[in-house]
């Protein structure tokens, strides 16, 4: 696996390790995404939630043929937890995966980045870091498999939250958020602002560790020369809604696990009145727009009455309907 300069510099680069969390994957998408990622990054950890039998053999099986460490689990624990323990595993690996100088990249198994994508961020990352700022993590412009629309980041003030897009003289943004996979992030940051929330289990968890990053001063950017292709929810529907919007629509079981730790982090997150508004907002439009127009609609509006409920009660974890 390569180990280049940084943006030109003479220097050789600090070394990059991909955490790639799989659950039932594709295994053709998988191996075009460990054969792209081989040439930008020093080592890859797979972390398996748990996949059916015959697909953990297969990852495993790839895993051997690429040299990466594969870390396989009896049960599904989750998005945060198999991200956490894929970080461990790089520091059972080597321990100077903890130091300043390495950085860890964090990846879903349907994410297919582009062939610079992993220089195009750690690049800005340094630059920023020589220009005294206190990053905390940096991310890339997703594009949607199905769609081949480019994602728009989000950014907020004291009272908004917006989506913004890169215009066309912009090497990177400041932001508020940005979504898991293709985040990269050095190892001592994480660290500092602490793994993934595992009691989230799915849905919100990336929302939280970067509001949390936030409020210990970090910031957070989106780069916008580096690209991403990813799908986002199981399917995408256009809607007309002031202008033409893509929603992307999960299962019913993704619906609880919305509106549960939607509430979850509205009660214990810290976060701006422009998040709190932002969050309570898309959780009612989502409740009327999914269960009202996405079938199966009362199993969708069943499950998303128990993430409420279990939102204000407390209730974490895996949920077990």
């Amino acid at each position: 696996m390569s180990r280049s300069a940084s943006d030109g510099a003479s220097a050789p680069r600090p070394p990059v390790a991909a955490v790639i969390v799989t659950f039932n994957p594709e295994l053709p998408t998988l191996r075009k995404m460990i054969r792209v990622l081989q040439t930008q990054v020093e080592a890859i950890v797979i972390s398996d939630n748990a996949s059916e039998p015959a697909a953990r053999d297969e990852i495993a099986q790839l895993a051997r043929e690429y040299s990466c460490t594969f870390e396989a689990f009896e049960q599904n624990l989750g998005i945060g937890a198999a991200q956490n323990r894929g970080f461990a595993a790089l520091m059972k690996r080597d321990a100077r995966w903890s130091s300043s100088e390495h950085y860890v990249l964090f990846l879903d198994h349907d994410s297919i980045p582009e062939s610079d994508m992993v220089q195009s961020l750690l690049a800005v990352d340094l630059r920023l870091r020589g220009a005294g700022i206190r990053v905390g993590a940096v991310g890339p412009a997703i594009v949607d498999t199905r769609t081949g629309t480019t994602g728009r980041f989000v950014t907020s003030g004291n009272f908004f939250v917006k989506r913004g897009s890169c215009e066309h003289t912009c090497n990177e943004m400041e932001v508020d958020f940005i979504i898991s996979s293709g985040t990269l992030v050095r190892a001592d940051t994480f660290t500092e602002v602490g793994g993934m929330d595992e009691a989230l289990f799915i849905d919100h968890v990336d929302t939280e560790w970067c509001l949390r990053a936030k409020a210990k001063g970090y910031a957070l950017f989106g780069v916008c020369g580096a690209r991403l292709v990813h799908s986002l929810g199981d399917e995408v529907v256009p809607v007309w809604f002031g202008r033409k919007r893509e929603v992307f629509v999960h299962s019913p079981v993704r619906d609880y696990y919305m509106c549960r730790n939607t509430v979850l982090i509205l009660r214990t997150a810290h976060m701006s009145l422009g998040w709190r508004l932002f969050l309570s907002t898309r959780l009612v439009g989502s409740i009327v727009f999914f269960g009202l127009t996405q079938p199966p609609r009362l199993q969708r509006l069943r499950c998303m009455t128990a993430g409420l409920r279990d939102g204000f009660l407390g209730r974490q974890g895996k949920w077990s309907p």
